[in-house]
Order: structure tokens, then sequence, then C-alpha cells
């Protein structure tokens, strides 16, 4: 494992296992009761076999399933307040997706990617918010990585970037970001 991708690699690992459990509350708080039940965005496991080999579950094909899925907005949501890691945060992927949608070729293309993952880690790092939002943050997360892995994995199509996009569209309709 490359040195200064421990950290990722462990809250990818996190945020995979917090999506496919579901990280259902029991005790409704106040601010959940009466609210519909928030779905976990990631697939059911029963839907997807086990690979070859004996791997139960792979983080990376995990992860993969991440793209293109919102988290849902419940009907009368209220928006989250962020925390102040969290807006800086989202602003770096912000202006990283931006870049990427400039980028001439594909060592700029790598470069966008990887100050996406910066800011990822960066939150994983930094964050601190109730469950609720944890959760549907994870989600997003989760598939801003998906598109990041499908960058590095092939420079040349920048088509992940679009979904990049519209992560960050379902960030905004769960949080009361300022800098959206």
């Amino acid at each position: 494992m490359e040195p200064g991708k421990f950290p990722l690699a462990i809250a990818l690992a996190l945020a995979v296992g917090a999506l496919a459990a579901g990280c259902a509350q029991d005790t409704p708080t106040p601010e959940t009761a009466g609210a519909p039940a928030i779905e976990a965005a990631a697939p059911d496991a029963a839907d997807h076999p086990a690979h070859d080999e004996g791997h139960a579950q792979d983080h990376d094909h995990d992860v993969s399933h991440a793209a293109g899925v919102d988290f849902p907005v419940p009907d009368n949501h209220v928006k989250w307040e962020p925390d102040a890691p969290l807006v800086e945060g989202m602003s770096r992927v912000r202006g990283a997706i931006d870049g990427l949608g400039q980028a001439g070729d594909e060592a700029a293309v790598l470069a966008g990617a990887a100050e996406v993952d910066a800011a990822i880690e960066y939150m994983f790092e930094n964050c601190s918010l109730p469950v609720e939002p944890d959760v549907a943050l994870h989600a997003v997360l989760a598939r801003l990585m998906a598109a990041t892995q499908a960058l590095n994995a092939d420079p040349s199509d920048t088509s992940p970037v679009h979904d990049m996009h519209a992560a960050v569209d379902n960030y905004e309709a769960l949080f009361d970001d300022p800098n959206a």
C-alpha cells in the first residue's frame, strides 16, 4: 500500500461497511422522529454474487456500485448543517471537479482525481456529524471515490466527471452548504 493512502483505504472500507450495514438507528432522534426512513443507497448484497477465490467482498467492486446512485432525499427534507471541515472539503471537491472539466491531458486528469481524493481524505479525518447526515455523506463520498477510481483506471475517459457533478448536486440537496 502506498504511503499516505492507508487512511483513505480505511475510510473507504468504513464507508462501504456503513452503506452495506444500512447504519440504521433503533431509536429515533428528535430530528428524525416522524420522518420517513432513509434507505442506504448501496445495492442488496444478494444481487451480486461473491467473487471467485473466496473473496466475499472486494472493496473496489463495492465502491464501483456507488457510481450513479443518489442518496435519497426524503420529502420535506430539512437540509442538514455541515460542519466547517465538510464545507471546506466540499469546496475543494468542487474546485477540483471544475478543473477536471477543463483538463487537457491525462496527467491533468490524474492530478484532479488526486485533489478530489485528498479532499475526501480531509473530510474523513476532520468531519464530525450526527449519524444520519454522516451516513448520507458517506454515500456521496463513496460515489466520488468510485469516480476517481474510474479516472485513475482510464484517465483518457473523463465521463466519470459527470457523475462527480451529480454527486455534488446530491450533496447540495442534502446539506445547507453556504458555499454551494
